[in-house]
């Protein structure tokens, strides 16, 4: 008898903690890859799946927070790397020009103004100042989670990546580039 009951606590136990175990992970966040330069410094998140490329080949996009300080000044640019070319104007990427993606950041879906940024496949979310970039940034953080829509390139489907963002403020506040000066 006292053995059967052992038996029922050690298997509730069991799973208790194999629950716990399970729901921790799903809290944590995506973890976030730093990058280190001079005087910069690189956060990265990965979308939380692949998105089906071409013949069957995937790719994972990135949301990065890069940080610059020059001084006492500090500047933060949010970049989206979706893992490939995308459908639309190659020429306009080429020349750094201007791309919208919708974003569902807080649950809301908006339109967000993005340029080139070094090279045809990254984009840097486009404002007039560093204050106005930084704003946008820290709503995304607030978010929690945010999704970008695109549009792989040679494909009619419209894909969207979904960002866990919760590790990343955290990350943020570990590195004096990244800090907020006025």
């Amino acid at each position: 008898m006292v053995s059967s009951k052992l038996v029922r606590m050690s298997t509730r136990n069991v799973s208790g903690f194999v629950a716990i175990v399970l729901w921790s992970s799903l809290c944590l966040g995506q973890e976030v890859n730093v990058s280190r330069g001079n005087g910069a410094v690189v956060l990265s998140v990965s979308a939380q799946k692949p998105y089906q490329w071409m013949s069957g080949e995937q790719r994972l996009p990135t949301l990065s927070v890069e940080c610059t300080q020059k001084g006492k000044k500090t500047a933060h640019l949010l970049k989206f790397l979706p893992g490939g070319t995308l459908a639309g104007d190659l020429e306009a990427d080429a020349k750094g020009g201007p791309r919208t993606f919708t974003m569902t950041i807080g649950g809301t879906k908006q339109i967000t103004g993005w340029v080139g940024y070094g090279d045809a496949v990254t984009f840097s979310y486009f404002a007039k100042t560093d204050a106005e970039r930084l704003k946008f940034i820290q709503a995304v953080l607030n978010s929690g989670k945010v999704a970008i829509e695109f549009k792989p390139f040679l494909s009619d489907a419209p894909t969207a990546s979904v960002f866990d963002l919760s590790k990343l403020r955290a990350e943020m506040d570990k590195y004096p580039e990244c800090a907020v000066t006025k």
